[in-house]
């Protein structure tokens, strides 16, 4: 597969099987399939969709295996498993091993760092490409941030040792 949705029965995982079958459908050149942990949930999603022929997988978020094997079938992973310090572990090891390129929805800065730490120079041999943040919690935070910093070191001379970031209001509405 060119993409599995890891997380399908999920909420988000879900709204983007949503998406794909919409924006790309079954018969397109891009194929991707859903995946989760339950046979019984993933086909109950698939009905719901609308699509029976859209193709499942079962695996476990602790079960190295499965995850060994849910990879490489695919390109890509696209996870919306969270929280990530609970469940992406063992996953962005698969990944990284397999040479499989992976994304998430995290916002869980400590685990990403720590993940980077792990997994750099391993993804660089393999060739997996991971790829966190990429959603609404992350892009204001880290721009945010950069511009305190930037502002710090140009008024103080130096950066800030901590940052700390509070979301007051936003627009927007629930999906």
């Amino acid at each position: 597969f060119d993409v599995i949705i890891w997380g399908a029965t999920g909420f988000t995982g879900r709204l983007v099987a949503e998406y794909y079958l919409k924006q790309y459908g079954l018969d397109s050149d891009l194929k991707w399939a859903m995946a989760g942990r339950s046979q019984t949930k993933l086909e109950l999603i698939r009905t719901e969709l609308g699509d029976n022929k859209i193709p499942l997988i079962v695996a476990d978020s602790h079960d190295e295996a499965s995850l060994t094997a849910m990879v490489k079938r695919a390109k890509v992973i696209c996870t919306t498993v969270g929280p990530y310090a609970k469940y992406g572990n063992e996953l962005v090891a698969a990944c990284v091993e397999n040479g499989t390129d992976y994304c998430d929805l995290a916002g869980e800065t400590p685990w990403i760092r720590r993940m980077v730490d792990q997994h750099h120079q391993a993804a660089q041999v393999s060739g997996s490409r991971i790829v966190h943040c990429c959603g609404f919690d992350s892009i204001p935070s880290d721009i945010g941030t950069y511009f305190i910093q930037r502002e710090a070191k140009e008024r103080h001379g130096e950066y800030c040792y901590h940052v700390k970031m509070r979301l007051k209001s936003a627009r927007g509405s629930m999906s």
